[in-house]
């Protein structure tokens, strides 16, 4: 949606003389959705809020990821608050709109507010039992220091059901390198997320207050403002465009922070929105340069580590509400619109405390939290500041919305700070412009498509201003989901004699009621296991008659019903590993899983690379800058190989091989 330079400074405007309403602008902007289902008629039925200044209702309905409502399926008064739909096929997915039509003028577009709720709904929808395939750039900091807990890290995301990969970034290393690498990475590969973990580059995009269409930055404070906010802001999301082209061909020098003021050839780019499809969800975990807490970036990667560790493993016991603490009532945009229909999508009936968020936490440990606020880049009025983060804690997931929180890339930033606590915090948005579109939690998705829904959002969910924004940025890790379940215990994996069958037995779970287990087995540690039996065993025991020939890792998953404010689903718990080797399967097993022994070191080097091929054979392989040239070749003949990098020029390069894509930085 692009905003002429009109319609913002009406935003604007109407921000600061804050229009009143006899119903509050979130509420007439949002209804409070949810479904409840029954297996035996096949039925879904809506339910959703009234409210006094409501005319009607409308119903709609697509298949989930289409891109057009179309027609509505009902059209009701303003006293009906429920909706039945009767065709329903079990293990669909269905998307709904909720649209509510009121009596109020709004003052952004012709007509009067309509207010909305989105939810992804189903009948026991199938489990998710691959993710996709996710990347985990580290600084060297971090990777040094931690690295029982990033085996740990990697461990879980393996056992979630991703294809996991490492990679560890020089801190030299630009964002167009980082970019570059990531382009590599997704199309030799695969990439469908990434995982930024330390304070690795970050990208900033705009030209706001210079560029006639956005006379004004997301959070309104122009160059007229003594803390402008214009120029570029953080811009994680350049990542995971892989089809746009970013430019930067324009300046602007308008901000308060060097680091907003943009000029040519910076490498900070002109974009306001986002210029292709996001098919990579970027999330930042980056403890550095927060002080106020009194302990370094490690141990406060690490707390961060530990603690969504805890949670991912069943441990973390949540109240499955949402509290809503909105400080700015009577703005007409509604700013937490989105997370009253959503955490009742999510969580369903009464789902929602109205509180001061500190005070509720205190009491209870919450699913959700909403604050919006006048703010500074530390500070949100009426709620606290980044100092209140070192004897607070929020909700496990938090948005947060107020004036220059969206700069997170600066000291004792409030929104980094809310990841630092001891206990909960495990990811951060800003999310009021635009509104944040998450309802599809509620189906066992992760919020790497909450990301992507959310910044390729063009109209077609109710977000308010700034959608598509390139400023549009997760904090936290992307492959966080709800509804942990506690995995199996204590699994051993045995063969008989000849060794061409395995037998794998596990302790039974601790959850009550489930459906049983799937058992899983993959030729690579660190992802890709292929599912062995179409339905749950409700056995402990399971029986592999045909093995891969070699080294087999399986991995046990709990499966369990899920009831959310959507209707349910299966869920299921990290996987349990179990590694046999020497095993006599059938040769024909090798080649279902390709896998490359090839090794390249060091990372960065001056003088010279070592490739390791594993084992004796006669490969070859070429050296490639960034822009694809070969600019070296040779051959592979021993098991290690030393080449010399001498006549290179510094910068990164790619090795390629027959089975491999390297990749170093030549120092």
């Amino acid at each position: 949606m692009k905003l002429s330079a009109k319609l913002i400074t009406l935003l604007l405007l109407v921000c600061i003389h804050s229009l009143l309403f006899a119903q509050t602008s979130s509420e007439s902007r949002s209804a409070h959705g949810y479904v409840t289902t029954n297996q035996v008629t096949k039925t879904i039925t809506l339910h959703w809020n009234t409210t006094a200044n409501t005319t009607a209702f409308r119903i709609y309905r697509r298949a989930l990821n289409s891109t057009n409502w179309g027609t509505a399926l009902a059209t009701l008064d303003a006293t009906t608050i429920s909706y039945t739909d009767t065709d329903i096929t079990t293990g669909n997915i269905y998307e709904y709109a909720i649209e509510r039509e009121t009596n109020t003028n709004d003052p952004f577009r012709s007509g009067n507010i309509l207010g909305y709720s989105y939810i992804s709904a189903g009948i026991e929808t199938p489990a998710k039992h691959q993710r996709g395939t996710l990347w985990i750039f580290t600084t060297t900091l971090i990777n040094d220091s931690l690295p029982n807990e990033i085996s740990t890290l990697v461990a879980d995301l393996v056992a979630d059901g991703w294809d996991v990969h490492q990679e560890v970034i020089d801190t030299n290393t630009t964002v167009v390198d980082m970019k570059l690498l990531i382009k590599n990475k997704q199309s030799t590969i695969g990439c469908d997320a990434i995982y930024l973990l330390g304070h690795l580059p970050v990208p900033y995009s705009g030209v706001y207050c210079e560029d006639d269409e956005y006379l004004f930055p997301p959070d309104g404070h122009n160059e007229t403002d003594p803390n402008s906010h214009c120029g570029a802001w953080p811009a994680d999301v350049f990542y995971g465009d892989m089809e746009g082209t970013w430019t930067d061909n324009d300046s602007t020098s308008l901000a308060k922070r060097d680091e907003n003021n943009n000029e040519i050839g910076d490498n900070k780019w002109d974009q306001h929105r986002i210029p292709g499809e996001v098919s990579i969800a970027v999330g930042r975990v980056d403890m550095s340069d927060l002080p106020l807490f009194g302990v370094g970036e490690v141990a406060l990667t690490k707390r961060y580590l530990d603690k969504v560790h805890t949670y991912k493993i069943g441990n973390t016991e949540l109240e499955n509400k949402g509290v809503v603490e909105n400080n700015f009532a009577s703005f007409a945009e509604g700013f937490s619109s989105a997370a009253l229909r959503d955490f009742h999508a999510i969580c369903g009936q009464n789902a929602v405390v109205q509180e001061d968020v500190f005070a509720a936490a205190r009491q209870k440990d919450y699913l959700f939290s909403y604050v919006c606020g006048a703010g500074s880049y530390s500070s949100c009025a009426g709620f606290g500041t980044s100092d209140s983060f070192t004897n607070n804690n929020m909700a496990a997931f938090n948005h947060l919305f107020g004036s220059f929180f969206g700069d997170w890339d600066i000291q004792n930033n409030l929104l980094r700070a809310s990841l630092a606590t001891e206990r909960l915090g495990f990811n951060v948005i800003w999310s009021g412009r635009p509104k944040w579109v998450t309802h599809t939690l509620a189906i066992g998705e992760s919020y790497t498509d909450v990301v992507k829904r959310s910044q390729n959002n063009v109209l077609d969910y109710d977000a308010g201003f700034y959608q598509n924004g390139a400023h549009i940025a997760l904090l936290g890790d992307p492959s966080l989901r709800l509804y942990p379940l506690k995995p199996a215990k204590n699994i051993i994996a045995e063969t008989n004699e000849i060794r061409d069958k395995t037998i794998l037995r596990w302790e039974a779970t601790d959850e009550t009621d489930i459906l049983g287990y799937y058992v899983y087995r993959s030729k690579k540690k660190t992802g890709k296991f292929k599912m062995l039996n179409t339905s749950p065993t409700t056995e402990t025991t399971y029986t592999d008659n045909a093995p891969y020939d070699g080294t087999n890792h399986y991995m046990v998953r709990v499966a369990k019903k899920q009831e959310t404010g959507s209707g349910s689903y299966i869920n299921l718990s990290l996987g349990i590993p179990a590694e046999i080797n020497d095993m006599k399967g059938e040769i024909a097993h090798k080649e279902e899983v390709k896998l490359s022994n090839t090794r390249l070191y060091p990372t960065v080097a001056t003088t010279r690379i070592s490739i390791d091929q594993g084992f004796p054979q006669n490969n070859s392989y070429l050296i490639m800058n960034i822009m694809g040239q070969v600019v070296s070749k040779g051959t592979l003949n021993e098991i290690i190989t030393n080449v010399a990098i001498t006549q290179l020029s510094p910068g990164t390069y790619f090795v390629k091989t027959n089975d491999a894509t390297l990749r170093f930085i030549k120092r």
